[in-house]
């Protein structure tokens, strides 16, 4: 069984055997379940980016034209 300690501030780093099996690393989501009085840590990697996410990480830089996004789209961005 692998451990690992829980700071002052709630956080638990992840044993970095335990972060290898689950194929995560810096920055990557991990998503907590219970599972009765237990709890499975599993990659997050069904979770899909929302249009929103994939706007603000967009860089111009790269392929040197802008990207046209209309208004509709706009607003389903910004729907909850």
């Amino acid at each position: 069984m692998t451990t690992a300690i829980l700071d002052d501030r709630g956080r638990v780093v992840l044993p970095k055997e335990l972060a290898e099996a689950l194929g995560v690393s810096r920055g990557d989501l991990v998503a907590f379940e219970r599972k009765g009085k237990e709890f499975v840590v599993a990659k997050a990697s069904s979770l899909k980016k929302d249009r929103l996410e994939e706007l603000m990480e967009w860089n111009p830089e790269r392929t040197g034209k802008p990207e046209n996004v209309s208004p509709k789209t706009m607003k389903e961005v910004w729907k909850t």
